[in-house]
């Protein structure tokens, strides 16, 4: 039970990771005036993407990380 649980964890806290840095780094774009909300939403939908790629990238190394076997001792 500790596992599921340890991994229904992991899983929010990587969506909420990937939500919350996502809408930072969009919000900050904005704030420095690389794109405006006002002439479409090819900005957001590019921060998107890329922060999508480097947060799964992330994630998945993680997993992997996490999941490897212990060496042999």
């Amino acid at each position: 039970m500790t596992t599921n649980l340890a991994a229904i964890g992991f899983m929010v806290s990587w969506v909420l990771g990937w939500g919350v840095g996502g809408s930072l780094i969009d919000a900050g774009l904005i704030q420095l005036g690389v794109y405006s909300l006002e002439t479409g939403q090819l900005g957001t939908a590019t921060t998107f993407s890329l922060w999508t790629l480097l947060w799964g990238a992330f994630g998945w190394w993680l997993y992997n990380r996490f999941t490897q076997a212990a060496p042999p001792e």
